[in-house]
């Protein structure tokens, strides 16, 4: 057994907790590159409207997700305080996402918005469940500092093949049905599929037997809360993430207004939400060596960079510059990738700091906090776009003015340069180092002989 509880035997236990993200993902990627489309253009609602929806939907996350993380903490069952979540959540999971694609017709759109906050929040309470005590059992499943890269790099690999898959089955449908019909059947596959693959992933998920796994947790929230504050690295991360989260849902919630009013062709866009699904699954083992190699801060710093690189790209390719647009998406997302294997490798990291400073353990609870900060992000952004795109004057299912057409490519390219840039000077402070990390895990498991 290496230090830190990671060894070759659990390579299985990586796999099979690995696969939980694809479901995860089918889910989140879903949402994230169709559903202000889908409330937009098929909905009828207006970008304000539907930046507002996302807002409120955020601001219960941020109160849910920690509340959740301080309930997984304390779960007693024969599976561990986590596992219980993938089995009993997984299908009220699946059944709010594919409600919340399901085409609905009311008289009145105070009515239809009132409705599609609901759906949205149904959705994000049931996501809430099952992903933090998820998320939290990712930090029992290894202890080790490179081991959590490679973990996180089997879990990303995972999530971005359902990127893949999902993205891949809405642009099938979409050659080939209406929008309503189109995104409503993807909901549904999806859904079906994601039932299956958490169950697996319940099945064959263990935790390590490093003895950290075993303390008790505490049953104070303001103790939990006050050990928190004390704890920089974990802000930083959150706030690193936080600004990368503007980027990425920026991009997502914007590259098919993007294709179909400054590059012509909406049909390319689903292409480019393909490139964005299917590039990490190469580049996310090279990042997950290169982490290794160079050290998670500096590779954190470096993917900022690249990602900005690929959005000024975009933000200069010509009408009907599929190629060079591509080009562009490509360079992007290898930038974006590499916080798909940093930030669950380094989350871990630093709830361990806090733990060993003030010798409280709430894993889950700080992944809900972390967590809410990333949603509290997508929805702020959503908000933000809302207005910004009505502002370009961009109407459903019109042709675009010129005005419109770079105002929608300033709202995509722009945000997410300067989040990206703002999060690659906020991480240059980053402590932990692997050295560091070890020293201090090998101290919280002397406290327990």
């Amino acid at each position: 057994m290496q230090k830190g509880g990671a060894a070759v035997s659990r390579w299985p236990t990586f796999l099979g907790y690995g696969s939980g993200d694809f479901a995860l993902n089918l889910f989140w990627q879903g949402t994230g590159f169709y559903l202000f489309y889908f409330f937009t253009n098929v909905s009828g609602l207006s970008g304000t409207t539907v930046g507002t929806i996302f807002l409120i939907a955020s601001l219960w996350d941020a109160v849910s997700d920690p509340m959740m993380g301080y309930i997984a903490d304390r779960t007693k069952s024969r599976w561990g305080p986590y596992r219980p979540y993938l089995l009993f959540g997984c299908v009220p999971l699946s059944a709010s996402f594919a409600l919340m694609f399901t085409p609905v017709s009311f008289e009145s759109e105070a009515s239809l918005t009132l409705y599609a906050i609901f759906v949205l929040m149904l959705f994000r309470t049931a996501y809430t469940v099952v992903s933090i005590p998820y998320s939290a059992l990712g930090a029992r499943v290894t202890r080790n500092f490179d081991g959590r890269t490679r973990l996180a790099g089997i879990r990303m690999y995972f999530g971005f093949l359902g990127g893949v898959c999902v993205s891949f089955t809405a642009k099938t449908l979409q050659e080939t049905y209406g929008d309503a019909v189109a995104f409503s059947s993807m909901a549904m596959i999806a859904g079906v599929i994601a039932v299956v693959v958490l169950l697996v992933c319940f099945k064959t998920s263990h935790e390590s037997t490093n003895p950290i796994n075993t303390q008790e947790t505490p049953t104070s929230a303001r103790k939990s809360i006050r050990a928190i504050m004390r704890n920089r690295p974990f802000f930083l991360v959150v706030g690193g993430i936080s600004l990368v989260t503007v980027a990425t849902s920026t991009v997502g919630q914007t590259m098919l207004y993007y294709f179909e009013s400054h590059i012509g062709d909406r049909s390319s866009g689903n292409t480019a939400i393909i490139i964005m699904s299917a590039a990490p699954l190469i580049t996310i083992p090279l990042w997950s060596a290169l982490t290794l190699r160079i050290g998670k801060k500096n590779a954190w710093i470096l993917g900022s960079l690249i990602g900005a690189v690929g959005l000024g790209m975009l933000y200069f390719a010509a009408m009907n510059a599929l190629y060079f647009t591509y080009l562009g998406t490509v360079v992007t997302v290898v930038g974006l990738s590499a916080y798909a294997v940093i930030f669950w490798s380094v989350l871990p990291d630093t709830i361990e700091y806090g733990h060993y400073l003030s010798g409280i353990k709430s894993e889950s609870f700080l992944i809900g906090i972390a967590s809410s900060f990333q949603k509290v992000s997508i929805g702020v952004s959503a908000f933000v776009i809302g207005i910004l795109l009505d502002q370009t004057g961009y109407s459903a299912n019109l042709p675009a003015s010129q005005e419109t057409a770079d105002g929608i490519r300033d709202i995509f390219t722009l945000i997410p340069i300067g989040a990206l840039l703002a999060s690659a000077a906020l991480m240059v402070f980053y402590p932990i180092t692997a050295k560091s990390h070890a020293d201090l895990v090998s101290k919280l498991q002397d406290r327990l002989k």
